[in-house]
């Protein structure tokens, strides 16, 4: 019997102390919630025993963020995208990346001088940014080649976007390695179009001869029977060709504008409504933080815990 009343027993004991357990942590987080509600409810006591001097602070820093608003000087912010011609997209980020760390150490006679541009005009340029627009596109161990990306650029002047546009592009097609690298492609293109100029003229002399025989012809050439329709063909062919290549040698340029910049009106910054958001959280948070410390100090002197 003894052994039953102890087995009966040790369940009963396992759920006492469950429950105490349980309760335990009942009250723990029953705590928990009526402290966050007690302090809720002494901050807005505080806040509302020391309105005054909590909207002094907010209005204080009110005035101060419109008075940086007025004292900043607008600017205005746009894009353009360029695209390369079979050059690594890494070599035009580090010319891009010099260029902004000119503009950000305020270097204006550097600036001016490898944008071809005056002084006064490159102090005018606030910030640019440099974007690869098929970064996301291509594999880690890929290298980017021939990739259009963005340019962005914040200047004060808005008027300057169309000098900045061609002195940019300028200064990115002068780089020693590209142009050396169309000066290449360019003495190819016109060697082609200079042998095509030859073959051309000579197959429009043999068309002269065919047509406008002087004296015995024989009708063969090198052993070949002359055939005025396979001339005539050769000649549009060579003719094609050559335009074509005219055409490249025209648009032959390691940098090429896809879409330029867009005039601003209206500046881009500064905002007014962030500079009151920002302010105004801060102040109310400074605020509160003072009206908190005046009311523990009235607290304490009136002998309150």
């Amino acid at each position: 019997m003894p052994d039953y009343k102890e087995q009966e027993n040790r369940p009963v004991r396992r759920n006492t102390s469950d429950e105490i357990d349980l309760v335990v942590v009942f009250n723990a987080i029953g705590s928990f919630f009526r402290g966050i509600k007690n302090g809720i409810s002494f901050l807005i006591q505080a806040a509302l025993m020391n309105i005054v001097v909590v909207a002094l602070i907010v209005a204080g820093f009110l005035g101060v963020a419109y008075l940086g608003y007025v004292t900043t000087k607008p600017y205005y912010t746009s894009s353009m995208t360029l695209v390369l011609a079979n050059i690594r997209n890494e070599f035009i980020e580090d010319q891009l990346n010099k260029l902004s760390e000119m503009i950000d150490d305020d270097n204006f006679e550097a600036v001016a001088e490898r944008l071809d541009i005056t002084p006064a005009d490159a102090k005018e340029i606030r910030e640019m940014k440099f974007f690869n627009l098929d970064q996301d596109r291509i594999d880690e161990d890929s290298v980017l080649t021939g990739s259009p990306f963005r340019i962005e650029l914040t200047i004060y002047s808005p008027n300057l976007f169309e000098t900045l546009e061609p002195a940019i592009t300028n200064y990115l097609e002068n780089n020693r390695y590209f142009a050396r690298q169309k000066r290449i492609k360019q003495r190819q293109v016109e060697n082609m179009i200079t042998k095509l100029k030859g073959e051309i003229s000579s197959i429009d002399s043999l068309k002269t001869n065919v047509s406008e025989p002087r004296g015995p012809v024989n009708g063969f050439v090198y052993g070949q029977p002359i055939d005025p329709t396979n001339l005539y063909r050769e000649s549009i062919s060579m003719f094609k060709e050559q335009v074509n290549l005219e055409s490249d040698l025209e648009k032959l340029a390691n940098v090429e504008i896809v879409t330029g910049f867009i005039p601003r009106l209206r500046p881009t910054g500064p905002s007014l409504r962030k500079y009151l958001a920002i302010s105004g959280l801060v102040g109310l948070i400074l605020g509160l933080i003072v009206a908190i410390n005046l009311e523990n100090k009235k607290r304490r002197r009136a002998g309150i815990a």
